[in-house]
Formats: structure tokens, C-alpha cells, sequence
């Protein structure tokens, strides 16, 4: 099984468990002058025991399925920007670091002291005061291209890695 079919088996997993939450909810009780939905309150008590099992099965499933993928994520590697990566290090700079690290750079700006020198200006004007930088724009600037890059090439090579991998048994 490919990574992405997993994937997607994991999202059908989701949904049948809230499909047999919301049946559950329908069919757990009844009104005394209802008839039951499958002609007895027995029958429908064995339905919904069944509702139940069966999204414990599934929970069983989605787990064993969720183990295979992670084991996967550790176990193969791809090499991106040059450096070599697990699946789950790719994942990780993908959904939490690389956006940390843009937010790095892009703090990397003169804007606090240009607000400080704006406010000094209205209560003093005799002192010619000037917006120091002290950092390297050029460095700033290639830091935060190498995340942004990093970000857009970990997405396309997970596409083709997910199509095209197997899991990991």
C-alpha cells in the first residue's frame, strides 16, 4: 500500500466512526410511544451494540494503520536542499519549523526603532538621531528565501514520495 492510500484509508477510517457516532445517537433511545427503527427495543439495542464494536474495530484500525505510516515517516529518507531528511523530519520543518524559522528573518527589520525614532522626534527635535541596522540585510534576505524554498520543495517532493512509496510493514 502506498503512503497516500493509507493516508486516505485513515480519513475513510474518520469518517465511518462519526457516521456510527451520529447513528448511535439515532437509534440509543427511543420514546415509549415510538416504534423502534428495528422493530424491537432488543433488535435496536443489538444494532447499536454493533455501532459500537464496530467503531472500536475501526478506532483498532485507524491505530494500526496510523503505527504503519509513522514507522514509514521515521524509516524512509529523501534528500532535499542538498541534505538529507526522514519523512518525519520533512514533516516537522513542513508543519511547525520552517514557519518559525521565516518568522526569524522576517523579524530581522527596523521597524521598533523607526517607531521609537518617530515618537523621540515629537517630543525632541534639536538631535539629529538616525534608524541604526544591525544586521545584514543581503543575509536576512537569503536565510528567509532558503525556508520559504525549503517549505515549497518538502511539499512537492511529499506528494510524489506519498504516491509513490510503500508503507513500511
Amino acid at each position: 500500500m502506498k503512503i497516500v492510500e493509507a493516508l486516505k484509508k485513515l480519513n475513510v477510517i474518520e469518517k465511518r466512526i462519526k457516521d456510527n457516532a451520529t447513528d448511535i445517537t439515532k437509534y440509543c433511545s427511543v420514546l415509549s410511544s415510538e416504534k423502534p427503527a428495528f422493530g424491537t427495543e432488543e433488535a435496536q439495542k443489538v444494532e447499536v451494540k454493533k455501532l459500537i464494536q464496530a467503531s472500536e474495530d475501526l478506532a483498532t484500525e485507524y491505530l494500526k494503520l496510523k503505527k504503519t505510516i509513522e514507522k514509514t515517516n521515521l524509516a524512509v529518507t529523501a534528500t532535499v536542499g542538498g541534505q538529507s531528511y526522514s519523512l518525519s523530519e520533512l514533516l516537522t520543518i513542513k508543519r511547525k519549523l520552517a514557519v518559525l524559522m521565516q518568522a526569524v528573518y522576517k523579524s530581522l527589520n527596523t521597524s521598533t526603532a523607526e517607531q521609537r525614532l518617530m515618537s523621540q522626534r515629537m517630543h525632541q527635535t534639536a538631535e539629529k538621531t538616525q534608524v541604526v541596522q544591525l544586521y545584514d540585510e543581503s543575509t536576512r534576505n537569503q536565510n528567509l528565501r532558503r525556508w520559504q524554498e525549503l517549505y515549497e520543495e518538502i511539499d512537492s517532493r511529499l506528494e510524489v514520495i506519498n504516491a509513490t512509496e510503500d508503507v513500511v510493514a
